[in-house]
């Protein structure tokens, strides 16, 4: 089983889309959508291969099913880094 990390940034990032979610569905929605992402993240303890290769060199993504969320995510050897969680529309790489 691999350890999972979250960076600051994908922290940040899932308190921002949860804030949304707040604000614009109450509480109960902002919940499921945190379970949905858990569950979905915590998933690559077990299955890190599910992930599709990356935009960025060195990193791996990881659609989050019904969700228009993309876990962005580098694959080490006993661990998995969420380095960051994107907006399928957003564009990434920025710049």
């Amino acid at each position: 089983m691999f350890e999972l990390r979250w960076t600051n940034e994908a922290e940040r990032d899932l308190e921002s889309i949860l804030a949304y979610y707040l604000d614009q569905g109450g509480s109960r929605v902002a919940e499921a959508v945190c379970a949905r992402i858990m569950a979905h993240v915590g998933s690559l303890a077990l299955f890190p291969e599910r992930c599709r290769p990356g935009r960025v060199p060195g990193t791996k993504e990881y659609v989050i099913h019904r969700l228009p969320y993309i876990a962005v995510v580098e694959i080490g050897e006993e661990s998995v880094s969420i380095l960051n969680l994107i907006h399928s529309a957003r564009r990434y790489p920025p710049g």
